[in-house]
């Protein structure tokens, strides 16, 4: 592996210091710039959930695509088509995969992004919410405080850091979607085919929106989870008509009714068993931060419109009930009649759907085993005459991970760099960001939370803004995090991309350009190199010699008489356990006797 010498290394990170100030000066002289680029973003009206936008939400990716290409990217735009089988139809969606690839001795971070939002109703926003307007230091429009406002803080951070240093710190990777909002339908199964873009990733990077106060800045390090579940009900073999059959069999509807009822109390407590064991307890830091979080609960029931809360008593205890601890959602009866007309079927398989959202410390295989022991034994209380099974739809295992590492610890240096404020780190109130947990199953690499608006912006709901200050700052923690994770050491990634460590990027030829040669190779790491490129080639390994046994001592036509029967013997399929070498010895000792 090549490698920079510890001198270099901190002649270099002392350089990019030096730079970052500039860098951060840059961002400040070009808010106007960045501002504009998100009115040009906002104005795209790519809602995912309605399929007469998509082609708009297209033309914001190809706007994306070309802007990180004028930043030295590589980018590909990949379309997804959700019909395999139709070769006419053009499909309408598309993913892109941008590259940017300075050296490999540097870090490789992988960040996602997306530019699709939700619905907003002109009625209910001050101005139109696809133009950004700017109100008392506010900024207004769909999807400021989402995926929008955070790809522009990003591609800003780039272009200030090419200005001032031609290169960027580290190798970027980016993932741009298109239908984050609706489950991005395609992008995971393609990300699963693309496993040879992830192999030379460190770390992965989300934005979110983790802000509780505006005291001090909060990193999450934790994601909730979730258990998507189905209760199955099946009475005869077709639907029956309920003037001919009603009050003759027992009802699929009836009794998924009475199971889904049965799992919560009158007061939406969940009855089931066990399903709020391993829920990790707050720390007194975390208890504060809820306690001081910017939160009405008044406000919150007036735009619900909405009588009243569970917890709405104690603000620390709703928090906490909302953050920090499982819940079960019922969410419909699939097989059941959807129709606005009278229908007179009793549908004999029905499925009710409910899922639980779970957090840090919890297993899925417990909670999956509590809730069918609980369903089973309401079977039998109930006294359900149809067959019940429970079907596990979809699921995601919670997460958490040290708040001490290193990656986390540049994080946190980056954003106190910024605010000049030390953020609090916390594994106990997760963040539900189900992309990021979907990647770390896919992906399986280290999760960078970077704190961008406040829990309390208005994200998917009308009127959604973000502080113009707090949006500049984003694109500074930006810049800063690029710094922080090149102070990282480098791991050799021979082991399973083959030469990678004599690619050329960026930065070896702009020290070409110069006449310079800032890379150093060592023999010693010369050596790591070879070795590990033989493993990946996947050399043959030596031939051993085998074990010499007694019988290849033995002298004279005893010998060869006592091989040959040997070889002659036919070997048997099952495997078995090797001998003792007493035990070896007293076989061939019979051998021979049976022998002469």
């Amino acid at each position: 592996m090549r490698y920079v010498n510890r001198e270099q290394k901190e002649r270099m990170n002392d350089e990019l210091e030096f730079k970052l100030v500039e860098v951060l000066n840059c961002i400040e002289s070009q808010v106007e710039q960045s501002i504009a680029d998100l009115d040009h973003l906002v104005r795209y009206k790519s809602i995912s959930v309605e399929l007469k936008y998509r082609k708009i939400g297209c033309d914001a990716l190809e706007w994306v695509a070309n802007r990180l290409a004028s930043l030295k990217f590589r980018t590909n735009l990949i379309p997804i088509s959700n019909v395999p089988d139709s070769c006419f139809q053009e499909p309408l969606q598309n993913v892109l995969f941008a590259n940017y690839f300075s050296s490999p001795t540097k870090t490789t971070v992988l960040i996602y992004a997306h530019v699709d939002v939700v619905p907003a109703e002109r009625e209910c926003w001050f101005n139109e919410p696809f133009e950004l307007s700017i109100r008392e230091g506010q900024l207004y429009g769909r999807g400021v405080s989402s995926g929008k406002g955070m790809l522009v803080g990003w591609l800003h951070a780039f272009e200030c850091w090419l200005k001032v240093n031609s290169d960027l710190p580290i190798n970027v990777k980016i993932i741009v979607d298109m239908l984050h909002e609706v489950g991005s339908e395609g992008v995971q199964k393609y990300v699963e085919t693309r496993s040879d873009f992830f192999l030379d990733v460190d770390y992965m990077i989300f934005d979110a929106n983790s802000w509780l106060n505006k005291e001090r800045p909060v990193i999450a390090c934790g994601l909730t989870g979730w258990a998507h579940f189905g209760i199955q009900m099946r009475g005869a073999n077709k639907s029956l008509e309920a003037g001919l059959a009603g009050g003759l069999v027992f009802e699929p509807m009836t009794d998924v009714c009475h199971l889904m009822n049965s799992m919560l109390s009158n007061t939406h407590e969940i009855k089931i068993p066990r399903i709020d064991h391993m829920v990790r307890r707050l720390s007194v830091t975390e208890w504060q931060l809820l306690e001081t979080a910017e939160f009405s609960t008044s406000k919150y029931m007036d735009r619900l419109e909405i009588r009243r809360l569970r917890h709405e008593d104690n603000k620390v205890n709703l928090l906490q009930n909302r953050w920090c601890k499982p819940t079960l959602c019922l969410h419909g009866i699939e097989g059941s009649d959807n129709e606005s007309e009278c229908s007179r079927t009793l549908p004999m398989l029905v499925t009710g759907k409910f899922s639980i959202k779970l957090v840090p410390d919890q297993e899925l295989p417990s909670i999956h085993a509590a809730v069918q022991d609980y369903l089973h034994r309401m079977c039998t209380e109930l006294h359900v005459s149809t067959h019940m099974k429970l079907l596990l739809l979809d699921s995601c295992e919670p997460t958490s991970w040290s708040t001490t590492s290193r990656h986390m610890n540049a994080l946190s240096r980056a954003v106190t760099e910024i605010y000049l404020k030390e953020p609090v780190a916390t594994a106990g109130i997760a963040v539900c960001l189900p992309i990021a947990s979907v990647y770390r199953r896919l992906i399986n690499k280290p999760i960078l939370l970077v704190p961008y608006a406040m829990r309390r912006d208005r994200h998917h709901q009308e009127n959604e803004s973000i502080h113009e200050d707090h949006f500049v700052r984003h694109t500074k923690v930006c810049a800063s995090l690029l710094f922080e994770i090149s102070t990282l050491n480098v791991k050799c990634k021979c082991g399973y991309i083959p030469e990678y460590c004599h690619l050329k990027g960026v930065a070896e030829r702009l020290a070409a350009e110069r006449g310079e040669n800032v890379v150093v190779e060592s023999s010693f790491r010369k050596m790591i190199s070879k070795l590990r490129r033989r493993k990946v080639v996947h050399q043959p390994p030596p031939e051993r010699k085998t074990k010499k046994t007694i019988a290849d001592y033995l002298c004279g036509p005893l010998g060869k008489k006592l091989l040959k029967k040997r070889a002659s013997k036919p070997k048997k399929e099952s495997k078995q356990k090797e001998a003792s070498p007493e035990r070896a010895s007293q076989q061939i000792k019979i051998e021979t006797e049976n022998i002469s």
